[in-house]
Order: C-alpha cells, then sequence, then structure tokens
C-alpha cells in the first residue's frame, strides 16, 4: 500500500481508535471511522479487514464477507482475513465455499489453527464426522478458545486400552457441550476403566445420575490420583464416532429423585399440556439463535397449554402470553432437570436446554436459525444425537415467523390429540 501524503502515522493511528471503539462496543462508531478512513486509503488492507470484523461481530455477514474479500484483493496471504470470511460463509449457509476458504489458507500456512477450527466446524455440520474429530483436536492451539488447556503431569490418553486404569475426563466449553458428550464415559467404564468426572459445579448433581461408577468432581475441588486423562470433547474422536454410530441410548441423564416431589408439588394437576419454554440466549456466540419475545405472542391464542419458562438469568424479556415462572427456585441444572420432568414436552432455541430435555428423553422441539450450530445438521427434522428431538428450522436469516406458525399448529394438533378430539 502507497500514501501519498506520507500519512502512515495517521492511518495507524485510525486502526488503533478503530479497534478502541470495536473493544469498546461502539461498533457503529468504528464502521463510521473506517467508511471515512477508506475514502482517503482505499488500498489499506488492515482497514477493509478491520471493517470486515466488525461487521462480523453485528452479524451483517454479506458486508464482512465483501469487506473480507478487499482485504484479501490486496493481500491475498492475509490467512486470518480468510479464515473469517470462511465464517462469513458458514453463517451464509454457503459452508462448500466456507471450506474452500478454509483449505485454501491451510494449503498455504498448515499449522494454521483457526483454519482447521473452521475446517473441523464445516466438517462436523456435514457429517463428516471422522475427518471432523481431528480437526476439532486443533481447538487447543486456537487463540482465545473458550477453555483453558489443562496441564497434568498424567499423559493423555489415545484411545489405547482403558482397562484397569483411572481416566480423568474433564469437561470444557458450555453447560451444552457436558449435556451432550457426557453419554460417552458410562462406555468407557464398560472397557473396565474407573472414571473421575470433572464438570462444572452447576452440573455436578446432575451427572451424579450418570452411571453409579462415575466419580464426579466439581470444577475446583480436589482430585484423586489417575493415570491419565482427557477433555471431553475428545471422546468421539477415540471412539471413532460416526453419523451412525453415536451412542443414543436415551435417557442417559435422569433428575435426582430427591428433588422430584418439590418441583412436583409446584405445578396445577389441572389436565393442561405442559409446555417449557425458552427462548433466548446468551448474544455469544450466534446472537440470531434467540427469538424476539414478542413474537412468541401466537402462542397465547392456544388453548389448555400451560407454558412454563425454562429460561434462566434476568434481563430477559418475558413473552405476552401466560407463563408460569418458577426459575427464581431454581438452583442448578438438577432442579431443572426436575422441573423438566414434571412437563409434557419442552419447546427450546439451541442452548443448554435443548440437551438436557434430549438427554432426559423428554420430547423437546428445538427452533434452530438456518445457519444452526454443527451438531444439528443441515438438514431434516431429525437428530441422531436426540432421538426425541424435532427440528424446527429458519429458511432465512432473522425470520421466525414461519417456525412458529409451524409451532402453533403443530401445538393445537398435539393438544388435541391429548383431548382426543
Amino acid at each position: 500500500m502507497t500514501t501519498p501524503d506520507g500519512s502512515l502515522h495517521e492511518l495507524d493511528r485510525t486502526l488503533r481508535e478503530g479497534v478502541a471503539l470495536h473493544d469498546a462496543g461502539r461498533f457503529e462508531g468504528a464502521l463510521a471511522l473506517y467508511d471515512t478512513a477508506l475514502i482517503r486509503w482505499p488500498e489499506a488492507p488492515l482497514l477493509w479487514n478491520n471493517r470486515a470484523t466488525t461487521l462480523l461481530e453485528t452479524a451483517r455477514f454479506e458486508e464482512a464477507a465483501a469487506s473480507y474479500r478487499m482485504a484479501l484483493q490486496l493481500v491475498p496471504k492475509l490467512h486470518d482475513a480468510r479464515v473469517a470470511l470462511a465464517t462469513c460463509l458458514q453463517a451464509l449457509g454457503r459452508v462448500e465455499e466456507a471450506l474452500a476458504e478454509t483449505e485454501t489458507v491451510l494449503a498455504q500456512a498448515p499449522d494454521h489453527a483457526e483454519a482447521h477450527w473452521n475446517r473441523a466446524l464445516v466438517l462436523l455440520l456435514t457429517g463428516r464426522y471422522a475427518e471432523g474429530w481431528r480437526e476439532y483436536e486443533w481447538r487447543w492451539r486456537k487463540r482465545r478458545f473458550t477453555s483453558p488447556p489443562r496441564r497434568f503431569v498424567q499423559p493423555v490418553w489415545q484411545g489405547e486400552d482403558p482397562a484397569g486404569r483411572t481416566i480423568l475426563i474433564h469437561a470444557e466449553q458450555g453447560f451444552g457441550d457436558t449435556l451432550q458428550f457426557c453419554r460417552y464415559l458410562p462406555l468407557l467404564c464398560e472397557r473396565g476403566a474407573t472414571v473421575l468426572f470433572e464438570c462444572h459445579p452447576p452440573l455436578a448433581p446432575l451427572m451424579a445420575t450418570l452411571d453409579p461408577r462415575i466419580q464426579v468432581y466439581p470444577m475446583g475441588s480436589p482430585l484423586p490420583a489417575f493415570d491419565c486423562h482427557l477433555p471431553l470433547l475428545s471422546l468421539p474422536l477415540w471412539f471413532n464416532t460416526t453419523a451412525t454410530t453415536i451412542p443414543a441410548a436415551i435417557p442417559y441423564l435422569t433428575p435426582p429423585a430427591d428433588r422430584l416431589p418439590f418441583w412436583r408439588s409446584l405445578l396445577p394437576q389441572d389436565g393442561s399440556l405442559r409446555v417449557g419454554l425458552c427462548w433466548a440466549g446468551k448474544p455469544y456466540p450466534d446472537p440470531g439463535r434467540s427469538i424476539p419475545a414478542d413474537l412468541l405472542a401466537p402462542l397465547a391464542a392456544l388453548p389448555g397449554i400451560t407454558f412454563v419458562s425454562l429460561l434462566i438469568g434476568e434481563g430477559q424479556t418475558a413473552p405476552p402470553l401466560p407463563l408460569t415462572d418458577l426459575t427464581v427456585l431454581i438452583r442448578d441444572f438438577a432442579d431443572t432437570a426436575a422441573l423438566i420432568a414434571q412437563l409434557d414436552l419442552v419447546v427450546t432455541i439451541d442452548t443448554a436446554v435443548a440437551h438436557l430435555a434430549g438427554a432426559l428423553g423428554k420430547p423437546v422441539l428445538v427452533l434452530l436459525p438456518c445457519a444452526p450450530d454443527w451438531r444439528w445438521g443441515l438438514a431434516g427434522e431429525q437428530c441422531p444425537w436426540y432421538p426425541t428431538a424435532r427440528l424446527y428450522r429458519q429458511e432465512r436469516r432473522g425470520a421466525w415467523s414461519d417456525v412458529l406458525e409451524q409451532l402453533v399448529r403443530d401445538l393445537r394438533l398435539l393438544r388435541q390429540t391429548r383431548q382426543g378430539c
């Protein structure tokens, strides 16, 4: 890039100011700054790249992809920009293009962890599990991965015969990941291992129901001696999991028996269809998975249904319908499981509630954005991870109306069937 007016110092200052605005969450200010600066420095690749990063943060994927492409025209080997472009393409549903972009990076930079990570997500999304699990191991070399790597003097287990060995499996990432993949731990027990499981404290009481042979330890508590260890989401790799060999014996979790009487006493025995409802989740990594509460208004017209909130956390707008909310009484996931046990089915977005309901064997209707997380696949109503789940998919990003219309029809039919009408 040339700067005829010799203003490299000004350009650098502009870039730093834009990054500061972005980091402060002032995205529109950052975009205005970049757009003004590009009039003066249209051949500055970092301006295009940083502008794209801000657009990506605000889920403006088409614009972000175009801006990344401008940066790459100027510097084709700007590998991080190409990986981010792949993220945009995947979010737009253009998964094979996303895969091609990551492979372009890896052809030139074989150890680029972020490219391997993106490639893993696309492979898993498209059901190419054998290769996807191998690529998924690159998560530990990725910058700013959500979970820190664990360091132990004991070796990492790598699929060898576990019989007679004590293996520590440590949870990683979010609650939903733990709920989904804890199903593998009894398989280690069946192969003769003594299994220690370290997990998030809010999950520990529920995980104690997984298998009586498994010893559960909340994160931060002292651990007994063990021979080897493994992060939880590496188990599918060493069990050679394919789309047709997913362990799907449901349920594999159950509410603790001592929690059930309390939750049973709280819901009325009025013959209504009891439906748990969770409509929002954390905005990261995908703000598009949540449903604006006002869009749920059509559910209010359904007779004979008691909607029960399963949304944990303050500051969420309640939908405009009668809603039983007992969540203030929930202490951990064992309580949530005991509450779900009192329901007929669960309706939820892609959040930990979906995984919990599926692990409990409860019928669950999962409302998905058009670019779903990898574990839900690209198409179809069925999910091999959760036999009792039915998937409702957006056709266009942000377009929840068709999904909710179908949901209303199905809930009405379910209620009529229950009444024998």
